[in-house]
């Protein structure tokens, strides 16, 4: 197999989704399975980029494929990192029913709606996902190299200035404005500051304070 097609396997959402899926079975129990397949569909729903990119009705047509691919041609060199994770994502099911079955629990769950972070709590997959740009700005808030975290703070926020301002900025504000409204939800909260500890009220609203200070008083 070509690397280029291998990588359709290797890399991207069918090997985060099996991943994912082989670290709920390791966890244990077919709720925490549907719990995962719930919120990938979340997180294709996040924004207009992830549904136009990769729908979920376009990521299980996918595992349809490989599905059929395995029935039709069961001597095909398909990657062995990718069947070795899709052994772990299966437990003892056999690989073909196992993808069917993800393919059509991923339409069900669409059907069924997305669900709200009250009803399931954010997973630490989610928050480095969602919020990779607070991620990056940690070395800002944790770095020693300033007296004092505000120094911090603006120096980060107006670390791309001028021209990269119109990339970091935006999508800073949205996460920082995203991650204060998850304080209603206690379990979701705690998840994110597992991935980012610093991320606490006061501090989310300083750098939103000196971000949003920056784009309407420098540009």
């Amino acid at each position: 197999m070509t690397a280029y097609i291998g990588a359709v396997f290797d890399n991207g959402l069918v090997a985060g989704l099996v991943d994912i899926l082989a670290s709920a079975r390791e966890r244990g129990g077919t709720a925490l399975f549907a719990d995962e397949i719930a919120r990938i569909n979340r997180t294709l729903e996040n924004c207009s980029t992830t549904r136009w990119a990769m729908p979920s009705a376009t990521l299980a047509g996918l595992l349809d494929l490989i599905a059929e691919e395995l029935r039709t041609s069961p001597d095909r060199d398909l990657p062995p990192v990718f069947l070795t994770r899709l052994d772990a994502a299966a437990g003892g099911q056999d690989r073909l029913e196992f993808l069917a079955h993800t393919a059509s629990s991923l339409r069900t769950s669409k059907r069924e709606g997305i669900v709200r972070f009250e009803e399931l709590p954010m997973s630490t997959w989610e928050a480095e996902l969602r919020y990779a740009r607070l991620r990056d700005f940690s070395w800002w808030v944790e770095s020693d190299e300033f007296e004092t975290f505000e120094e911090g703070a603006l120096a980060g926020v107006t670390s791309e200035h001028p021209g990269g301002c119109a990339h970091l900025l935006p999508g800073l504000i949205a996460e920082l404005h995203s991650a204060l409204l998850l304080d209603d939800d206690a379990r979701s909260a705690a998840c994110l500051r597992t991935v980012v500890p610093w991320a606490t009220p006061p501090i989310l609203r300083e750098v939103l304070r000196a971000a949003s200070t920056h784009l309407l008083e420098a540009h």
